[in-house]
């Protein structure tokens, strides 16, 4: 605002200029000044109220535009009303009462609540109030600042659901080891601990080894229908032939070994046979299986010499010993599959899916571009090669998909943020430690590309997909050992790709506070910096991000 100007922002009249020769008087600077702190108010990115401490109920005199954003209600629907008004069920006495404690004391205060807006949509509001004095010292008013903090609180919540999670996972862990002694104590620590599945298996062996007759763990090939063996112990380890490299478990099963081997694969359960036709120095055998979910990763065989049947208490230790042992196997191998290492590419075919009743009623195709976890359920960009916002909505409502914006439309499709009810597939993969890496649909067909850990038994994924969706193919099936990228590759890959002035802007913008709220440095001062105008500065900032985010997400 030009310091001559003669009015207020609400037109009252200011003193004049002292008539000779055009200055401006202390009273007119007092007024602009008074006029700037109120357009500061009106325009401030906060919520800002302004109550009266003089009036019963400190009813409020102002609330700016931030304030009718967050909220919904305009100031003439606020002002007159004590801001309790937001209020609502969800709203817990605690943070109250601290706000109420600290006017009867004069004191500032921050907290925060649930509040709930005009159309009664709750939301999370972080509340600063702070009293205004007069000059006898007293408070006159109590200012307050409104912040929506929901997406902070929902992020905070879900993080302290996964923390629960893990807490939890953490304690049934523990209170395994604590009903389980011995064998599977043991056994359980070295799974824990290994750090690669050859690691796993040997500590496991040697685990069971020590209690037990001999062991042996072998990996499931569902290719060719055949464990094979991957370490052994005791009894087991031996050269004589008694722990056979492949054990046939298909239509070939053969013996009393492969008969468990096999039985255990097809039940997921523990199998024990007795040995009693005198091959093997040894009274029984119990066939272990290791799932995890739908994913089979193969067997323990485990060896009694003292009892002919392995007794009960056994079998429940067994079992428990199997879920660890896959547990295990599955953690690592998913630590592969983020890694880029030994992995497998598969892509498959379905024909029916939501994402195919979209694409058919859009008469376009859908193109996968990556999910999102700011919501409460599993959310993904897709690019649509034609249709609106509002043919979009239409279709999403028929086919059961939920459309929760369009981030951009344009002549040549949009782009949108959907929730697709697909939980089978999503457990699917995720019991597989599989990685989806895109999907389309067009054509009455979708095409869905996952990565999964070559150990994981992709192949095991590929049958659970065609069991459970009619008119599903297993399309192509790659296997990769792409070396992970490493930071400095990372860095280095990006720097090339920056020009020089799309580097300094960068640089310059993070170190001079330009990404902090509020800014340290300006664009004007980093453009005089770079002398260059401001929105040249711009462009080149803007490009380096455009490039950095684009590394991030394509990586």
């Amino acid at each position: 605002m030009s310091r001559g100007s003669d009015s207020t922002a609400d037109d009252r009249p200011v003193a004049a200029m002292d008539g000779t020769d055009g200055m401006v008087t202390a009273a007119s600077a007092d007024a602009v000044d008074e006029a700037l702190k109120t357009r500061a108010m009106d325009e401030a990115p906060v919520g800002i109220t302004v109550a009266d401490a003089t009036e019963p109920d400190m009813p409020l005199v102002y609330a700016n535009a931030a304030f009718e954003r967050i909220t919904g209600y305009p100031p003439e629907c606020a002002v007159g009303r004590n801001c309790r008004f937001l209020q609502g069920e969800a709203t817990r006495a605690e943070p109250v009462a601290e706000m109420r404690a600290a006017i009867e004391n004069g004191a500032a205060t921050t907290v925060e609540l649930r509040n709930y807006r005009r159309d009664g949509e709750m939301f999370w509001n972080e509340v600063t109030i702070a009293p205004l004095h007069d000059e006898d010292g007293d408070v006159a008013y109590y200012v307050g600042f409104q912040q929506d903090v929901t997406r902070r609180k929902r992020a905070e919540r879900a993080a302290a659901r996964r923390a629960a999670r893990i807490e939890r996972e953490r304690a049934a862990q523990e209170h395994l080891l604590e009903r389980l002694n011995g064998v599977v104590a043991e056994v359980t620590s070295g799974v824990a601990e290994a750090r690669s599945r050859s690691e796993l298996e040997r500590r496991v062996v040697d685990g069971l080894a020590g209690t037990y007759a001999g062991a042996w763990i072998g990996s499931y090939e569902p290719a060719s229908e055949a464990v094979v063996r991957q370490a052994a112990a005791g009894w087991a380890g031996s050269d004589d032939g008694t722990a056979p490299e492949s054990i046939a478990v298909g239509e070939g099963a053969d013996g009393v070994l492969g008969a468990a081997v096999a039985r255990s694969i097809t039940d997921r359960d523990v199998t024990i046979r007795p040995c009693t036709d005198g091959t093997m120095p040894v009274t029984a055998v119990a066939a272990v299986p290791l799932h995890y979910g739908d994913a089979v990763y193969g067997v323990v065989g485990v060896y009694a010499e003292n009892n002919s049947e392995f007794d009960e208490h056994e079998r429940v230790v067994l079992t428990a010993l199997g879920r660890a042992v896959a547990t295990g196997i599955n953690t690592l191998e998913s630590q592969r599959t983020l890694r880029g290492e030994d992995t497998v590419e598969l892509q498959f075919t379905v024909m029916s899916h939501p994402l195919v009743d979209l694409a058919k009623e859009l008469d376009c195709r859908l193109a996968y571009r990556g999910s999102v976890a700011d919501r409460d359920r599993p959310t993904s960009l897709f690019e649509l090669s034609d249709g609106t916002g509002e043919s979009v909505r239409a279709a999403a409502a028929e086919t059961g998909i939920e459309l929760h914006a369009v981030l951009f439309e344009g002549d040549e499709g949009c782009l949108v943020e959907l929730s697709v009810a697909d939980t089978e597939l999503r457990t699917l993969l995720a019991d597989h430690g599989a990685e989806l890496r895109d999907v389309t649909a067009e054509h009455s067909i979708a095409r869905f590309t996952v990565e999964v850990a070559r150990e994981s038994l992709a192949r095991s994924l590929a049958d659970g997909v065609m069991e459970r969706f009619e008119s599903s193919e297993l399309a192509s099936y790659r296997q990769s050992s792409e070396r992970t990228e490493t930071r400095q590759e990372f860095v280095s890959r990006l720097r090339e790709e920056l020009t020089d002035r799309q580097y300094a802007a960068l640089v310059r913008a993070y170190t001079g506070g330009f990404f902090e709220w509020p800014h340290e440095a300006t664009g004007d001062d980093l453009a005089e910096a770079m002398d260059v105008c401001r929105s040249t500065f711009h462009e080149h900032l803007r490009a380096a991000q455009r490039k950095l985010i684009g590394a991030i997400l394509d990586r």
